[in-house]
């Protein structure tokens, strides 16, 4: 892919060649610096790929996944998944249908393309590693309280909305706080090279990360027109980074819509291994935490353990068919639920590439509606295990409590931290007195805020901070800046 590359137009299909690209995002004189000619071998022997892998294994917020809700917040329960658990697993799965889809894939690559089966293998378990990278404290409530706040607290109100510091897509962003939008923010801008491409992923890696291609500005009365509207995947801030991913990728414009594309193709294995893991995995450590019961984990996972396509009868049957045979009653029930994962995460895999198959030519278009397991014969069962889930173990009476005091945390972490980046702009651009607290406040962030340029990249820092923190640092932060704790 050259500058010279014409960028997709709406309708047009998307080409393999194009979507795997192993060049690199890269600045040149702190601007998006577009792939000319071949990308430049690793000197290791290692693939391009391969090194996205790595890099995002060593890079802090990856590290710092280990101390980040997963569902369960502060759990004392050490078998109960972290973030980072979380998100190994589903590297692994990825890496998984990356490889077999990736054997199909290989046959309608031109005959000189560099791309390997691996190749595609490692880009789907970079993206999957990355995949919650961008995620607050306290999981997906981190991000309600987030966006509660900017569209609702007082200082929002009183100095945001309406006073004309910002843009309405600036607002937007800050309203529309989003794990993925912060996710290609710290591997594109963050880490490593800090604001001159970060860590430096292929185009690759990138397409197949971003699984909403579009800007926070989009209506909510429009996200349900398109998978890939669901939910915001970048800010304003990485706009030019966003459109280069899908000018290299050759993604398909989403006509009607300004800076939305068609997903790649590889969001939806991504998106897999994902449900695939939290599907599954949940249910266990719901059962471990005893907010499910043994026979609600069983009746669950035993018909997609026992694939209809090789096993008859409807998902009842297919239950009480398994627990008949011998060799299984005889199992403790920690030894069923072993095997119930493992068969339920095997079957949905295979079945999960099989609709990746069939559904090519529509990925390719991007007019695949729904996601992969929707469209396998276990899909209903997974989406049991999903209602199962949201029913018994997202809402259980140990969380809430724990996800109310987060609210309380990230309010008063915003509050301190988004009034220093107010007073810091007002001391910058009009010579007002700088507050002893914001002073502080800017040395704790290593003066990032003062260095920055503008209000709104002021902000964006303020959130770059609070949403990498990890769950005890930001409620020991908010204890010492309460006067709680010293």
């Amino acid at each position: 892919m050259t500058l010279a590359s014409p960028a997709q137009q709406p309708g047009d299909k998307m080409r393999w060649e194009n979507l795997l690209s192993p060049h690199r995002l890269d600045f040149r004189d702190g601007k998006i610096a577009l792939p000319e000619g071949d990308p430049h071998p690793s000197p290791d022997g290692r693939s391009p790929f391969q090194i996205d892998v790595d890099r995002i294994i060593f890079s802090s917020s990856f590290r710092r996944l280990q101390n980040k809700t997963q569902v369960h917040p502060l759990s004392e329960n050490d078998h109960v998944h972290t973030r980072l658990t979380h998100t190994i697993e589903v590297g692994s799965v990825g890496q998984s249908l990356g490889l077999m889809a990736g054997a199909h894939i290989v046959k309608h690559l031109p005959k000189d393309s560099p791309i390997t089966i691996a190749d595609i293998g490692y880009m789907v378990q970079a993206a999957c590693l990355a995949h919650d990278i961008g995620n607050p404290p306290f999981g997906h409530s981190g991000e309600d309280a987030i966006n509660e706040w900017f569209t609702n607290s007082r200082l929002a109100k009183e100095e945001l909305t309406g006073s004309g510091r910002l843009s309405g897509p600036e607002l937007e962003d800050l309203r529309h706080f989003e794990g993925n939008a912060q996710g290609l923010r710290i591997i594109s801008q963050l880490e490593m090279k800090r604001f001159d491409g970060g860590l430096n992923l292929t185009y690759g890696t990138l397409g197949s990360f971003i699984k909403y291609p579009r800007s926070t500005s989009v209506p909510d009365s429009r996200r349900k027109e398109y998978t890939g509207l669901k939910k915001p995947g970048y800010y304003q801030a990485e706009r030019e980074i966003a459109q280069a991913i899908a000018r290299v990728c050759g993604l398909s414009p989403l006509d009607g819509f300004d800076g939305a594309w068609r997903r790649h193709p590889l969001v939806y294995l991504v998106e897999a291994a994902d449900d695939i893991c939290y599907s599954v995995v949940d249910l266990e450590d719901g059962w471990e935490l005893k907010c499910v019961t043994f026979e609600e984990v069983e009746r669950a996972l035993a018909p997609i353990a026992r694939h209809p396509e090789k096993y008859d009868g409807d998902a009842q049957k297919r239950w009480a068919d398994l627990k008949a045979e011998p060799w299984y009653a005889e199992k403790s029930e920690n030894d069923r639920i072993g095997f119930l994962r493992g068969k339920a995460i095997g079957n949905l895999v295979k079945a999960a590439v099989d609709a990746f198959i069939e559904n090519e030519d529509a990925l390719l278009s991007g007019s695949l509606t729904g996601d992969l397991l929707a469209n396998t014969p276990l899909g209903v069962d997974a989406k049991n295990c999903k209602t199962l889930a949201v029913d018994k173990i997202y809402n259980a009476p140990h969380v809430l409590p724990i996800e109310m005091a987060g609210f309380e945390v990230i309010n008063g972490l915003l509050n301190s931290f988004v009034r220093a980046a107010i007073d810091i702009e007002e001391h910058k651009t009009h010579g007002k007195r700088l507050p002893p607290q914001a002073d502080r406040i800017d040395k704790l962030l290593s003066g990032k805020l003062s260095e920055a340029d503008g209000l709104y990249p002021r902000i964006l820092r303020v959130m770059d901070y609070i949403s990498g923190m990890t769950d005890r640092y930001a409620v020991t932060l908010f204890r010492k800046l309460q006067g709680i704790t010293i």
